[in-house]
């Protein structure tokens, strides 16, 4: 089954995509980045994936989750994705995740 891809929303603090299958039924991956409780200086990184119209498990980081795990989850998610989409999604998810992967300068 190949499903219709594409980016809801792109910004520097969330990052929405879907995909789509024949009968219309949609899943989405959800990125959120927020400042962290325990530190001011830094970020911390939400994901999750909706799986309810498609009528699959959801997916949830408990916690601020690492990078390499949601390009994981991202990369299991969109496993049939064209590659037009991956190149955006890469795109999208680099703006996202840039205040996330920035170095503070050594003091």
């Amino acid at each position: 089954m190949s499903h219709k891809y594409g980016i809801y929303q792109s910004t520097s603090k969330s990052c929405i995509f879907y995909k789509q299958d024949e009968d219309g039924n949609q899943s989405t991956f959800n990125i959120f980045v927020t400042k962290s409780k325990d530190d001011e200086n830094k970020n911390d990184l939400f994901a999750y994936i909706d799986n309810e119209q498609m009528k699959k498990d959801n997916w949830a980081s408990a916690k601020d989750v690492e990078v390499r795990e949601l390009i994981k989850a991202f990369g299991g998610w969109a496993s049939d994705a064209p590659m037009v989409f991956e190149l955006e999604a890469q795109k999208s998810l680099s703006q996202c995740l840039s205040s996330v992967l920035k170095k503070e300068p050594d003091e």
